[in-house]
């Protein structure tokens, strides 16, 4: 049996993803008024960080606890489960916002939520791939 533990080897990635969250967070409450001017709104941004980082956390959480799980379709209904989610909650998200707007929409903080959608993606994957990899070298 294999002493390698996935949910301890998560606690790197996961301060990665709070620095980014931090950095994000504190350039658009601190950058206020200069995305303003370009007519970005903060809250926008704001509060699809906060949405993005929740989902990747959660995410991280559970399919690297499927990674210990000798079943390998566990993990891989746990990657793809935690796709949906974020696929589901960011168009539900994105549904309410445009609905209460009424249609006009702040186009520049949708893309950057965009952008940052895809920032946090890169880390769950990437730390995901790193544990997995890190298991197999693992001897048991």
């Amino acid at each position: 049996m294999s002493n390698y533990s996935a949910k301890a080897a998560i606690k790197k990635p996961v301060r990665l993803m709070i620095a980014v969250f931090i950095l994000i967070s504190c350039l658009f409450l601190f950058g206020k008024d200069a995305f303003r001017k370009n007519n970005i709104d903060d809250t926008v941004v704001l509060t699809g960080n906060l949405l993005l980082f929740l989902i990747s956390l959660f995410n991280t959480y559970r399919s690297a606890s499927a990674i210990d799980n000798p079943n390998p379709q566990v993990f891989v209904r746990a990657f793809y489960g935690g796709f949906l989610i974020r696929l589901l909650v960011c168009g539900a998200a994105a549904f309410v916002y445009i609905y209460s707007q009424q249609g006009i929409i702040n186009k520049p903080a949708l893309f950057i939520c965009l952008g940052i959608y895809i920032i946090y993606s890169l880390i769950e994957t990437t730390t995901l791939k790193r544990i997995f990899n890190d298991k197999q070298k693992t001897p048991e």
